[in-house]
């Protein structure tokens, strides 16, 4: 669909009372209380501060006048367009012929123009499925893109979050001119190649593709499947989530104020590739089912079953149930898979305490808190988010502090203030004055990421999705999703042996489960191991290495293992932690007990445990390779299909090889690495 083309924007003063209070006597005159709306470097921009009151003539003085703008002294008249951008605090004075004389100073916030940062295009090939994420830079958000010139390989479709998908068809290079708009009409232009090679082929000279793309998403959609309150239309509303999420088409999404479990998986029935559960899953979540009830709100996921696997999924921050509202949050880790690569990100998916009251508004206070010291202490080096409804906002609170008449400032102030470490993708959107909701203008559905996510965020590409549905809010929901969207390219911390790492090394084989000590009931532990394999074609130092379960991962215990300098693991060879000393073969170089004292691996949830996951960081606290797992069997190993494959999946050994459970430091077969 094209887009509305904007020349320019004139200002529009809205009277409300957001301003500074003016300076002057009740007889002379007084300067509006108004608030000016924002533009763009290089648009047209006019702003009338006129008067009332006052012996005329009167005469107009600002300072000092953003560069770039003309002040008409006469009139009161500011004038564009500026070529400066940022914020800025105008000073207007207005003196009468008597020589009386009122002040007030205005908020005008000037948005650098959009430039577009991407130079080229990765290759597609004909069949495959091809998706990059185009990048831009300023202007005020949202960001929308449109093609103005030449055609796009058939089966390529662009969308306007300026995202290429699709599966092209046929070969050859396709010009192409693409436009982005900001919210104010601002432009900017690009020409690039599209070329779509047939299968097998590189094209010539070009470069390979870092793209890893990422989309996430955090809906609530309002009392969903709760047939007495929301909205009345069961079936119409289940419909309608379900065009709006296949229309987006986003990898991951966190969702809010599901009610029923019925009406979760009829949506997720409508939705042919996609997989998820709620918090009180008690078959994927672990404490879920404790702390949501069935017939209550709870929180969930959903996702692209062949892009994002859940590594370990549960509910979080229990002792604080109070102050979430009765609904903890739910911890998610995943993994992100595109072709043979992997990056590892962890989601929290949360609805805030709602209301305006001072108590609720304390109580999100304090949950901000408990969140923020959770992700310090046991994620402070991970790719994380959260993602939800947040039920405030960042710049200002929703809720009005009874004391003094003022809202609150954001209970969300310890992100905000800490922007070193966490980023709001959604603050830009709520500064820019734009809603969440679609009843009010302030934005409480909110996603925070950490430093080590931000760092592959597609600038400006947080929007606010509004489905054109008849009568949304009343048949949908009172929120609009949100999206943002991610290039985690070959930054690593994840896959093995991908193009985002140097080393090749990964985990082949674990076991959790051991059989008893001969002759007694108490289980081996010390028989427990992982082993690991280096795929590459150089040796590899592992000092300062480390194996983590799932609570030491999480900052809840200490390290299960950290390999000492000079620990080496040969190019196509294996080494092997075991759980403690008796286990360890004697007179072998390539296998050591864990410095920790153990492993601790959990038992599965078949046999009344939780499940646990399996980590091996580096020495920058990067996740190199992950395995989570969920049952157990006794004395059989989790290993690597086919064997030895950085990329395989996970099977029992005895699948592998029948009748041996496990086969640590050689290959299912027997054979020596």
């Amino acid at each position: 669909m094209p887009f509305c083309r904007m020349a320019g924007m004139l200002a529009v003063l809205t009277l409300l009372c957001a301003c500074s209070e003016g300076r002057g006597t009740s007889e002379g005159p007084r300067l509006p209380a108004v608030e000016l709306s924002p533009t763009t470097v290089g648009l047209a921009y006019e702003a009338m501060f006129t008067a009332s009151g006052g012996e005329p003539p009167l005469r107009y003085t600002v300072s000092p006048p953003p560069q770039g703008f003309s002040f008409y002294t006469g009139e009161g008249r500011l004038q564009g367009p500026g070529n400066e951008a940022g914020d800025f605090a105008l000073t207007v004075t207005v003196r009468d012929a008597d020589g009386l004389e009122n002040v007030r100073t205005y908020a005008l916030k000037i948005y650098p123009r959009p430039e577009v940062t991407t130079d080229g295009l990765p290759a597609a090939t004909a069949g495959d499925s091809y998706e990059h994420v185009l990048v831009a830079t300023g202007g005020r958000p949202p960001l929308q893109w449109e093609l103005v010139g030449g055609s796009l390989p058939t089966g390529i479709a662009l969308s306007a979050a300026g995202v290429l998908t699709g599966q092209a068809q046929g070969e050859g290079n396709h010009p192409i001119t693409l436009r982005v708009h900001d919210a104010h009409g601002a432009e900017a232009e690009v020409q690039l190649g599209l070329e779509v090679v047939g299968p097998g082929q590189t094209p010539d000279g070009g470069a390979p593709d870092g793209s890893f793309p990422l989309s996430v998403g955090n809906w609530n959609i309002e009392w969903f499947g709760d047939p007495d309150y929301g909205p009345n239309d069961e079936p119409l509303q289940l419909a309608n989530a379900q065009a709006v999420i296949a229309d987006a088409g986003v990898d991951f999404w966190g969702l809010a104020e599901i009610v029923s479990t019925a009406q979760f998986d009829a949506l997720k029935a409508r939705l042919p590739g996609y997989d998820g559960f709620l918090a009180d899953d008690g078959s994927r979540v672990s404490s879920g089912s404790s702390y949501y009830a069935a017939n209550e709100q709870k929180v969930g996921v959903l996702f692209k079953s062949d892009v994002v696997q859940v590594l370990r999924a549960e509910v979080v921050l229990l002792d604080h149930d109070y102050d979430f509202g009765g609904r903890p949050p739910l911890r998610v880790d995943l993994r992100i898979q595109r072709g043979g690569a992997s990056v590892d990100v962890t989601a929290l998916v949360l609805h805030m305490k709602a209301l305006t009251g001072p108590d609720d508004y304390a109580r999100r206070l304090s949950a901000s808190g408990w969140i923020k010291d959770y992700l310090d202490l046991r994620l402070p080096t991970q790719r994380a988010m959260v993602v939800g409804d947040w039920n405030d906002d960042v710049d200002v609170s929703i809720a009005t502090n009874p004391n003094t008449g003022l809202k609150y400032e954001s209970p969300f102030r310890n992100f905000v203030n800490d922007s070193a470490s966490y980023k709001f993708t959604t603050q830009a959107l709520s500064e820019a004055g734009i809603g969440s909701t679609a009843s009010r203008s302030t934005f409480i559905d909110h996603q925070l990421v950490t430093n080590e996510l931000w760092a592959g965020y597609v600038p400006n590409s947080t929007q606010v999705l509004r489905p054109n549905i008849t009568g949304y809010r009343n048949n949908t929901s009172d929120h609009y999703p949100i999206i943002s969207r991610f290039n985690l390219g070959n930054a690593g911390g994840g896959g093995p042996g991908t193009g985002g790492t140097q080393y090749k090394v990964f985990i082949n084989e674990y076991l959790p489960q051991t059989h008893d000590i001969p002759g007694t009931t108490t289980p081996d532990y010390d028989q427990q191991f992982v082993e690991l394999v280096n795929a590459g074609t150089t040796a590899v130092d592992l000092g300062g290495w480390k194996l983590h379960d799932a609570n030491s991962y999480a900052g809840e215990d200490d390290t299960r293992h950290v390999f000492p300098a000079g620990t080496m693991i040969q190019p196509g060879k294996s080494y092997v932690v075991y759980s403690g000393p008796t286990a360890v073969p004697g007179g072998v170089t390539n296998a050591t007990a864990a410095s920790g004292g153990g492993l601790y691996f959990n038992r599965g949830v078949n046999v009344g445990s939780s499940g646990d996951t399996v980590y091996l960081v580096r020495p920058d606290n990067s996740v190199q390779d992950s395995a989570g797992y969920q049952d157990t069997t006794v004395g059989v190993s989790y290993n690597r299909s086919p064997d030895g494959s950085a990329t395989g999946s996970w099977v029992p050994h005895t699948q592998l090889s029948a009748g041996v459970e496990a086969s640590p430091g050689r290959r299912v077969n027997g054979a020596g690495f």
